[in-house]
Parts: structure tokens; C-alpha cells; sequence
């Protein structure tokens, strides 16, 4: 998209699944430009700055983790600044890919499967040039939903809700090499920018209290020099998106419910490094839409994008206030039924590739 001067402006993109497409907005102004249809059931998105494309993975024709119905297995490339499909890559006989991590440098995307023909949960690796697989990791692991990757491209971290413990991955070697116990399951994982750490939210949302006692809903710190856990940050209830701003300030979103247990309005809990390496200073905490699914960050991690999967919006925060500036409506439809927002993708001016023009909008 370019304003009237021809000046090319951000763009961000926001996934509804059961809508199965990619909502587009002014990066700015956060005017609708569009939406795209795309395969079921659209989940995640990696951003590839240097191309100007996104990766969107398609986990389920249908439902959701507790109850899939018939398992997906592509990958959609989008041009997001034309606002359509490169390519559709089937990943086939791999089944439910979600997780996604690019290792631009290389030139590899990282998706996690819940399973396929050579073993349980596993990681492929997808050439992005090629958009053919090149490598299958074993995460030693029952359906592994997120995946990290630590700066130099050498480490990768694969998170469970159903095993106790983060899978610690060899890249170049392509085998498992660790586990880091996690005894309550594990949702997203992020690593930091300087790839000293890793963040895992230590609570699977799924996580069965009757089976294995009372939880204490934490932030796990992960050591990335020996795969240890350093530190844990106490929550106001169990998190599941984890994301890391270019300051290194942890954010997660809190998946709170009512005294019945039904959905309640959820959280974004904001963490500044502390003195020491595993302590974190709680900064804000901001209310946002029911089940928070991802966050994202804009570059100079200025503001904060929280997609409400049960509530169908993504709220905007502004991270040096704490204030939401605007909530965007994606796909509200029907709370028991409808995973209105998911993935977010946020693209600055400049993450384009300069042989391709606009679409008109």
C-alpha cells in the first residue's frame, strides 16, 4: 500500500481461522484495505521482512486443539502489500502445522506438526527458496504447537501442551539434543533478541489440575547457554501467547476466566528486565479481549498487538503508557464456536521487495 505521495506505508495483517482469511489494515491509521481468503483453518503467520511475504500456517479443516476435526497440512505465502496468494505449499503427508519460525539468514522456515508418516510431533524445515521441505526434526514430543529459534539460527525451542518438558533442538545437526522439565505443559515460547533467553508460558491452558495437582501459573526463563531454567515469573493466571519486543521487554497474554470457569476479559502483562539476568519488573498490565492468542510488536516495539481469539478483535496497546488505543474488530460471529482472531503480522514500509508495485485499494 502507498499513500498519495507514493510513499509506501505499514501494513498489518490479523488471521480469523474459522473465517479462514487474512484481514489487512493501515499499519498507521488501521484502516481496513482488505481481506484475503485463504484454505482452512488459517493459525499463524511468520513474517519474511527481506521478501515482503508472509507465511501462514493451516492446522485443522476444522475445530480446534481439544476436539481437531480433519487435520490440514499447507503452508499459504502471501504477498501482503498486493494482498494475494504466491503460493500454497502442501506439506502433505505431515499433519497439523502451527508453529512457525524463519531463519532468514539461511533461508529456512521452521513449522511444527503434530504428526506424520516418520514419527509423532516433529519439526520441518522448508526450504524458502525452493518452498520444499529439506529437513524433519523429532521433538521426541505429542503434537508440539510453537517453535523459537535463537538469533544464530543454531538452537531451536519446541513447546507441548501435552508433555512436561520444552524440546531442545539441534538445527544443524537436525536431532533433539534436551529437555527442559516443564511439568504443567507449555504454550508459545519466544527467545530474546540478544538469544541469551528464552520465554515459555509454564501452564498448558489445558493443563488437568484433578490429574497432576494445583499449577502456579509462571513465565519460564530459559538459560539458552546450558537449556536450564533460570528464573520463573509468577502470573495473575495462566498465559499462552509470548512475545519479546526489540527493548527485551516480555509481554503475555493471561487467558483468565470467571468463578464458573467460562472466558473473562484477559490481560497483557508487560515485564522489563530487572538487575540480574532472571529477574523482571512487572510494568503494566492492560485489559484486552477473552483468550489471548498471539502478540506481536511493532519494530521499535512501540506499540503492542493482542489478538482476542474467543472475542474476535485485536487490541493496540501503547507500550510506554499502557493504554489500548484502539480494539479492531476482525471476526466476533459466535464466542462458542468462532476462533475470530489468531495469527498477526506486522510489516513495516520498508519490508518489501522493490521489483513488486501495489494493488490499487
Amino acid at each position: 500500500m502507498t499513500d498519495d505521495s507514493g510513499t509506501r506505508r505499514p501494513v498489518l495483517a490479523v488471521v480469523t481461522s474459522t473465517g479462514e482469511a487474512v484481514r489487512f489494515f493501515d499499519g498507521l491509521t488501521y484502516q481496513p484495505l482488505g481481506d484475503l481468503s485463504v484454505a482452512a483453518q488459517p493459525h499463524e503467520m511468520a513474517i519474511d521482512h527481506a521478501a515482503g511475504l508472509l507465511y501462514v500456517s493451516h492446522t485443522y479443516r476444522s475445530g480446534v486443539y481439544t476436539a481437531p476435526g480433519e487435520k490440514a497440512h499447507e503452508i499459504t505465502v502471501i504477498d501482503p502489500f498486493l494482498r494475494t496468494v504466491v503460493d500454497v505449499v502442501s506439506l502433505a503427508p505431515e499433519e497439523a502445522p502451527h508453529g512457525l519460525a524463519l531463519d532468514t539468514d539461511r533461508g529456512v522456515l521452521y513449522v511444527t506438526v503434530e504428526a506424520g508418516p516418520a514419527g509423532g510431533g516433529a519439526l520441518v524445515a522448508l526450504d524458502t527458496t525452493t518452498r520444499k521441505p529439506v529437513q524433519r526434526i523429532e521433538v521426541g514430543a505429542r503434537g508440539p504447537h510453537w517453535v523459537a529459534v535463537t538469533p544464530d539460527g543454531r538452537k531451536g525451542y519446541a513447546t507441548s501442551k501435552a508433555d512436561p518438558f520444552v524440546s531442545v533442538l539441534d538445527l544443524a545437526l537436525g536431532v533433539l539434543i534436551g529437555r527442559i522439565p516443564a511439568p504443567y505443559g507449555t504454550e508459545e515460547i519466544a527467545v530474546s533478541p540478544d538469544g541469551r533467553h528464552a520465554y515459555a508460558a509454564g501452564m498448558a491452558l489445558h493443563y488437568d489440575a484433578a490429574k497432576a495437582g494445583p499449577a502456579a501459573p509462571t513465565l519460564l526463563v530459559i538459560d539458552t547457554s546450558n537449556d536450564q531454567v533460570s528464573g520463573r515469573i509468577p502470573l495473575d493466571g495462566p498465559a499462552c501467547p509470548v512475545h519479546v519486543a526489540a527493548d527485551g521487554r516480555v509481554l503475555a497474554g493471561l487467558a483468565l476466566t470467571d468463578d464458573e470457569g467460562d472466558p473473562a476479559p484477559g490481560q497483557l502483562a508487560v515485564y522489563s528486565p530487572g538487575d540480574t539476568p532472571s529477574t523482571f519488573n512487572h510494568q503494566f498490565s492492560e485489559p484486552v479481549g477473552q483468550v489471548p492468542i498471539t502478540i506481536r510488536t511493532t519494530p521499535d516495539g512501540s506499540r503492542a498487538f493482542v489478538a482476542n481469539l474467543r472475542s474476535g478483535n485485536v487490541s493496540v496497546i501503547d507500550l510506554a503508557s499502557g493504554a489500548t488505543l484502539r480494539v479492531l474488530d476482525i471476526d466476533s460471529g459466535d464466542p462458542f464456536r468462532t476462533q475470530g482472531a489468531h495469527g498477526i503480522a506486522y510489516l513495516p514500509a520498508d519490508a518489501c521487495r522493490p521489483n513488486k508495485g501495489d494493488r490499487p485499494s
